[in-house]
Formats: structure tokens, sequence, C-alpha cells
């Protein structure tokens, strides 16, 4: 059997349209067919998985910038709620959320959590039944989606259990990003990280540098600890490049921390 690959002639940034809340809330569901739209009494979309309607776990809703979504809203079947934040609309609250929920048949016994994008880090209680976390960051948004993804079965049905694994989540989380650039410095190419561009010899030790960066702050712990590693790809890697990084950084951790009865949750997206 022969495959033949022909290059592809790139949309333009106008045809694809990305920044559009109305553009994904019409996507999203070609790609995850178990969503349908929904109206907030303010006239906002809300994508909501009609696949867990009877849910018997904490509900979870996200709301996020168009363009900037999470793959895991593809690939974890664990976000009930979806939205995409739309300007000029007002702020869309947790209880907006809970009231079009219990409108659309969704059952939120156990509690809601409601993830957002926005601009500082926080976790507040809004009601007896709901939790709101909020982070700078877009990657803790996604890190936050795949660590309540694998959540342990306890905390996946108490809502205090999962304020509890969130709090714990935004005091120790430590982020760190490598974005390997096209130019070249001493004839060798070149890494962004955080603290500015340095030339490397290889992605594995560029990578290798940035994991002990990531994880300086957590080389004191001197009992049984369960560690969620969260490695997502902005450097536009293919789906094989991703999964080799992914199997380095598990070597790493694991010659890192061999003296600990340790145990990790790796996320590559």
């Amino acid at each position: 059997m022969a495959v033949v690959v022909d290059q592809t002639i790139p949309f333009s940034k106008s045809d694809l349209d990305l920044e559009n809340p109305a553009r994904w809330n019409a996507l999203l569901p070609l790609m995850r067919p178990s969503l349908r739209q929904a109206q907030t009494p303010k006239g906002q979309t809300i994508l909501i998985d009609q696949s867990l309607q009877s849910s018997p776990y904490v509900q979870l809703a996200a709301i996020g910038r168009s363009g900037n979504f999470s793959s895991h809203l593809l690939s974890e079947r664990n976000v009930v709620a979806i939205v995409t934040e739309k300007e000029g609309a007002g702020i869309l609250t947790a209880h907006d959320i809970l009231h079009t929920l219990q409108s659309a048949g969704i059952s939120v016994s156990q509690g809601l959590v409601v993830a957002r994008f926005g601009k500082e880090t926080q976790i507040e209680p809004v009601h007896d039944n709901i939790l709101e976390i909020e982070v700078d960051d877009e990657l803790k948004l996604d890190h936050i989606l795949a660590l309540l993804s694998q959540a342990t079965e306890s905390a996946k049905v108490s809502l205090h259990q999962t304020a509890d694994l969130l709090k714990v989540f935004l005091k120790t989380v430590t982020t760190s990003s490598a974005t390997f650039q096209t130019g070249i410095s001493d004839g060798k190419p070149v890494v962004l990280y955080g603290h500015g561009s340095e030339p490397y010899e290889s992605a594995k030790g560029a990578l290798q540098k940035d994991l002990k960066q990531a994880m300086k702050a957590h080389t004191a712990q001197n009992k049984s600890v369960t560690y969620s590693v969260h490695y997502s790809d902005i450097n536009g890697l293919s789906r094989l490049e991703n999964s080799i990084l992914g199997l380095e950084i598990v070597s790493f951790l694991g010659k890192s921390f061999l003296s600990l009865p340790y145990r990790f949750l790796l996320n590559v997206r």
C-alpha cells in the first residue's frame, strides 16, 4: 500500500477565525459530539456535555479564551461545561453556569468546580456546592484539567477533597518553559528559557535543564509523594516527538528521585 502526502496550504489567520467565540462554539461539538449548546440568562453560550448528565462525580466547568483552550477538552471527558469568553458580554459567574447546567438537566449533586483563566491566582468557595478557581497562566489551567481527570475516586466524589487537592496544587505548583528557536548562536541552535535565550547541544540536554529548574523546589521531599507532571507542547512538535520527550521526562524524573517512594502522573499534550 502506498501513502502519498502532499504539502498542505495553510489557512490564513482570517480564514481560521480562531479569536471568534462563535467559531469555537461551532467547532468543538464537531470534534466532541456529546457537546450541546445552551444559552445563559446573559445571552452567552455554554457548551454542555450531555454524556455527563448523571455523573456521580463533582462536575467541572472550564472558562477560557478563544484559540487558547486545552486539548484536554477533546481527549478528557471530565469537563461538563465549556465557556469561551466573549468580550463585552459581562462576567459569567459560577452561579450563572450552575443555573444553566441545572436547566439542561445536568446533575450537580456532588458539587461544581469552575476553573477559569484570569488576572490572578486564587481559589474560593462561592456557595456550599460551588468552588471557583482562577489562574493567571493558561498552562496552569490546562494542568488543573489534567490533574482533576486523574484524581482519586474519593476526591472526585467530594467537593471538600477536590478543594484540598486544588489548594495543594496552587501552593506547590512550579512552571518552567522552553521555546526552541530557529536562529543560530555560536554555531548552535537556540532555546528560549524564562530568563533568556541560550545555545544548546541537544534537545534532550535542553529539556533536562528545564526539568531541573521546574523540580528544584521539590527535591527536599523525604516521604512518599505523588507528583503530577504536565507537559504542554508550545513548539509545534509532532506526536512522535512529543512521545519521545514524554519518555525522556519519565527517564529523567526516575533517575532524579530514585531515593524516594514516588509516583508520577505524566500528561503530555
